[in-house]
């Protein structure tokens, strides 16, 4: 295999979940150029990756958009000649998209929309990580090893980190670090409503947090920043106030040197996976049993309340509470988190 596309044009978190994938590819073919095509905000988390030698940028939402994008961008692909084409994304404009792309071996799940369009594909097993489903996706390419041997060569997700900031980053937090004694991250916003956790709970963990001397530090994007205007009104301390002020590669710099990252779940939570940081995730309308949870080496839990028979409502979440009652989030106590937050941060 001389050129191999891997196209996944997702939520930054399922790009993220995409790398091991791609780090075994690199080890089945070290010898072959592996282009990596995602969504324009995503690209920087991934252009550092020695096992990525190109990004591609599908951007769906506005200059790719409609049949006119999906044509201009097949020829893309098409002139570019992959051997090969692997894919975890799904969705019916994906496969017309590679179907007219040219390539000949195209992969990907039978639970795609007109997945018959493939030249081959294999069962996504919900029973399975989100990464050791990607990984699937290598059966009919390497027989020649198990799946246990596949997800030892994947290892767990890896992204890029801004190192001039992180080195500025460092000065700071030693700084800091002489009036308290730890730095917790908090991610209070999402994508989704519900799946965010009630923003007034986020506020009073902040305050129990600063009176045991443990400063909170908070990111989210600029579309999430009014989040972060309801968390000021409602938080009775201070806090370090970092949304919206970073691009994704200095947040990935934030997230791998600070103590303990608090959040929903989001693709933070699999950026602190990456780098090994402790990781307390607060899952409401999707459950961890959807295989989206942290993946990797390092300390995390996971908080939902398991009771309810209304979970999961969804794979991503919603904007509303189908059942109006908002239960799997408002039953979750602050007192529950910060306890949990406390068992990994000290």
């Amino acid at each position: 295999m001389n050129k191999i596309l891997v196209f996944n044009p997702s939520f930054i978190g399922d790009s993220i979940l995409t790398t091991p994938l791609i780090t075994v590819i690199k080890k089945l073919y070290p010898k072959s150029k592996i282009s990596f095509c995602v969504r324009p905000e995503s690209s920087e988390l991934f252009e550092c990756l020695e096992d990525i030698n190109e990004m591609i940028i599908f951007d769906k939402r506005n200059k790719d958009r409609g049949l006119k994008g999906i044509i201009d961008f097949s020829q893309k692909l098409r002139n570019e000649g992959f051997d090969l084409i692997i894919s975890p994304h799904k969705s019916f404009r994906t496969v017309i998209l590679l179907k007219l792309s040219g390539c000949k071996n195209i992969v990907g799940f039978k639970e795609a929309a007109c997945s018959f369009l493939f030249d081959s594909n294999v069962h996504r097993d919900m029973n399975l990580h989100e990464v050791e489903r990607n990984l699937l996706l290598l059966f009919n390419i390497s027989e020649d090893y198990s799946f246990d041997e596949i997800k030892k060569m994947a290892e767990y997700p890896k992204v890029c980190s801004d190192s001039e900031y992180e080195k500025k980053l460092r000065i700071l937090f030693k700084c800091l670090k002489k009036d308290c004694r730890k730095i917790a991250c908090i991610a209070p916003a999402s994508v989704w409503n519900t799946k965010m956790w009630p923003i007034e709970h986020y506020a009073r963990v902040i305050e129990k947090l600063f009176s045991e001397n443990i400063y909170s530090l908070v990111i989210a994007s600029k579309k999430e920043y009014s989040v972060i205007r309801r968390l000021k009104d409602e938080c009775s301390v201070p806090f370090l106030d970092f949304a919206a002020k970073t691009s994704l590669s200095e947040l990935t710099a934030i997230i791998k040197n600070i103590d303990i990252l608090l959040c929903n779940d989001s693709a933070p939570m699999h950026i602190a996976a990456s780098h090994k940081t402790p990781v307390v995730a607060i899952f409401g309308p999707t459950t961890e049993n959807l295989g989206f949870f942290p993946y990797g080496e390092g300390e995390s839990r996971v908080i939902e309340d398991k009771n309810l028979d209304c979970r999961p409502c969804a794979l991503h979440g919603g904007k509303k509470c189908p059942e109006k009652h908002f239960k799997c989030m408002r039953n979750i106590s602050p007192a529950q988190v910060y306890t949990t937050v406390m068992e990994l941060i000290l």
